[in-house]
């Protein structure tokens, strides 16, 4: 690739960084005041969770990146891309919802019987592998093979961020909660995501 095509393929991508960075901290937002509201304040981890939510939303925006040019045009680009959110959560749902809970909310710990061995073992077979796996054929199918592992590796970001609680409620009494947190995190992330690569794009 030439040294003029690089500086273009960068030019392209930056907005898409800085979107997916600014849509991390805007989702990490709304779930701290939800969870004041709703859950408890836990305001202690907004330091180091902009950290993390700005590096997993590079993750998400450099995917964004990749598969903009084959979304329609906004608003419905909100739409669609809150579907693909949902597509690549759904699977670590299901699965959520077949499986006996690791989390008991009475409590606030671990079921009885239940080891970080086996919380890892779920984590990573029941949602990191499947969200990156769909990711992956999501990019795959709509952008080729390059897109592939980009939005695999959004996928697996996004297991790992607002996804997380997936597998600890699922099958319980908080997880109806916790879906209520997840689509409020998306929505408004994504509508961060996509104004924001919009304006970028148009300055650029």
């Amino acid at each position: 690739m030439s040294a003029t095509a690089h500086r273009h393929a960068a030019a392209k991508t930056r907005p898409a960084l800085v979107a997916g960075a600014v849509a991390g901290a805007a989702g990490l937002l709304v779930f701290l005041v939800i969870h004041h509201v709703w859950i408890m304040p836990i305001w202690f981890i907004l330091p180091p969770g902009l950290a993390i939510a700005g590096v997993g939303g590079l993750a998400i925006g450099w995917a964004y990146g990749e598969l903009e040019h084959r979304l329609p045009a906004r608003p419905w680009r909100h739409v669609a891309w809150v579907c693909l959110v949902a597509l690549t959560l759904a699977p670590s749902v299901a699965l959520a919802e077949l499986r006996p809970a690791l989390f008991d909310a009475d409590t606030g710990e671990l079921r009885p019987g239940t080891d970080l061995m086996t919380v890892a073992t779920r984590f990573g077979a029941e949602l990191l592998l499947p969200a990156a796996l769909v990711g992956a054929l999501v990019g795959w199918r709509l952008a080729g093979r390059r897109a592939a592992w980009i939005t695999g590796l959004a996928g697996f970001v996004l297991a790992l961020g607002p996804g997380h609680n997936i597998p600890l409620l699922g099958g319980t009494a908080g997880a109806a909660k916790g879906a209520i947190l997840l689509a409020s995190i998306v929505v408004v992330s994504t509508f961060v995501l996509v104004e924001t690569h919009a304006r970028l794009s148009r300055r650029s």
